[in-house]
């Protein structure tokens, strides 16, 4: 059970908080705090110069209360910079599509970083952004036909941002889409800080931003992959649903499904939040019929959201070729678990399920009590919603980005900034920058001509 915490209300919000002993609670100024600006002149004059004032009010609200995970952010942004435009040396030349390898712009050798921004599905992505969606001509090739096809196995919201951009900027595909992959990654960020200062204060919340934009497959955080904006939409889709705004959570499920189709772990969150609720409230939805209902249709969305995308690209291509991406769950499919069993016998399982096991048992211990609840549950389905619909691919690397929680356990889950914990955590972001820049050397770049796996 996810329990252990109490509901607060701050700020007219209400939440699951803790604090650590000694530590006073986060309190944010207001915008009339920040600003008292008088404005005197016409009517008309006052009224666009209060409104100008009151958003200047606002962006320095934002800034003040939410410098740390942009600054650290953007840190981590000029370092990973630095590890691909390094890594790019090496990258072969790209003339034709191969078997491990789809070419739609072709690139040389060591194209430098706006070379690599486009590598891997980033490929397909800047297809989409520049062609949109198509389909097969008739008398194609099959070559052609499998191509334009497997453009409708990659959800639209991404590339569709980027290629707005494109379109009212007529910058290229790598700059739109370091632009919208950075903007985006920012905004996550300060959605992760945001709900993790709640309930285990700054300094654990600057611990898990710091260790998220450090992961080791972050350098994929500023390229042409639609991770920062997955990222984005669901931790807005937690805090919405710790908020209780809950019709616009059910906005972000929905908007997280045309971005990446990982809805259905989300069905956990909400249900240990509803869970809570009756435990406190008893039937609040009794008496609160439309929050009852904003509730039940994020936990449908979360479920729906699992073929949103294929159903709605099967109305152009057909059930068979819009519903590809699902044939292995059809089948029955286990992913790692059936993957380990063929390699390693019934030790591989087990291991998954110890490996899950000690998750859980962190997220629902004392230690794993930092986190909000609805966090903490997001933790433990997301993993194993992941062993079971994914092969055994370095890509895991990349889809472990969406579980900013995984890498504070290794610190400890610390909440007080003592001598310890900061080496502890010192040692881990070394190990985390060693990480990055294997990764951006070995997986991001394609430095061999033989086929190897995407990341």
């Amino acid at each position: 059970m996810l329990a252990g915490t109490r509901p607060v209300r701050m700020d007219g919000v209400r939440y699951e908080t803790q604090h650590a002993p000694g530590e006073e609670r986060q309190r944010m100024p207001s915008a009339k705090a920040v600003s008292t600006t008088h404005v005197t002149g016409p009517a008309s004059a006052r009224r666009t110069t209060g409104a100008v004032a009151r958003v200047a009010a606002r962006v320095r609200l934002f800034l003040v209360t939410y410098w740390v995970p942009l600054v650290v952010f953007a840190a981590s942004r000029l370092v990973d910079t630095v590890f691909l435009v390094m890594a790019a040396h090496d990258q072969v030349a790209l003339t034709r599509t191969r078997i491990d390898y789809y070419v739609y712009d072709a690139e040389p050798a060591d194209p430098g970083y706006f070379g690599i921004v486009s590598n891997w599905d980033a490929q397909w992505y800047r297809r989409i952004a520049t062609d949109g969606y198509e389909l097969p001509a008739p008398g194609g090739s099959a070559a052609d036909t499998r191509n334009t096809l497997w453009t409708w196995a990659f959800p639209p919201a991404y590339p569709m941002i980027v290629r707005a951009l494109m379109g009212v900027t007529t910058l290229s595909f790598p700059v739109a889409a370091t632009i919208v992959s950075c903007l985006a990654g920012a905004a996550a960020a300060v959605l992760i800080y945001r709900l993790v200062v709640r309930t285990g204060g700054r300094y654990l919340a600057t611990i898990t931003v710091l260790f998220s934009s450090f992961f080791i497959s972050a350098p994929l955080l500023q390229i042409g992959y639609s991770e920062s904006l997955a990222l984005l939409f669901l931790m807005a889709a937690l805090n919405l649903l710790v908020d209780r705004r809950y019709w616009w959570a059910a906005v972000a499920v929905l908007a997280l499904s045309f971005t990446r189709i990982v809805t259905l772990p989300l069905l956990l969150a909400v249900a240990v939040h509803a869970y809570l609720r009756w435990r406190a409230e008893g039937a609040f939805w009794a008496g609160r019929l439309k929050e009852a209902l904003g509730l039940f249709t994020v936990a449908f969305v979360s479920v729906f959201g699992l073929v949103s995308w294929m159903l709605l690209a099967s109305v152009f291509i057909g059930t068979k070729a819009g519903m590809e991406r699902s044939a292995g769950q059809r089948s029955l499919y286990l992913g790692w678990f059936e993957d380990s069993f063929h390699l390693f016998g019934v030790l591989g399982p087990v291991f998954l399920l110890l490996f899950l096991a000690l998750v859980t048992l962190n997220m629902v211990g004392r230690r794993g009590r930092v986190w909000a609840p609805e966090l903490r549950a997001w933790s433990v389905a997301y993993p194993a919603f992941l062993f079971a619909m994914t092969p055994i691919l370095p890509a895991v690397l990349r889809y472990l980005l969406l579980v900013p929680t995984l890498p504070v356990l290794l610190a400890g889950t610390p909440r007080t900034a003592s001598k310890r914990s900061i080496i502890w955590v010192g040692l881990l972001l070394v190990a985390l920058l060693i990480g990055q820049w294997w990764y951006a050397h070995n997986i991001v770049v394609v430095f061999t001509s033989e086929a190897r796996p995407a990341p």
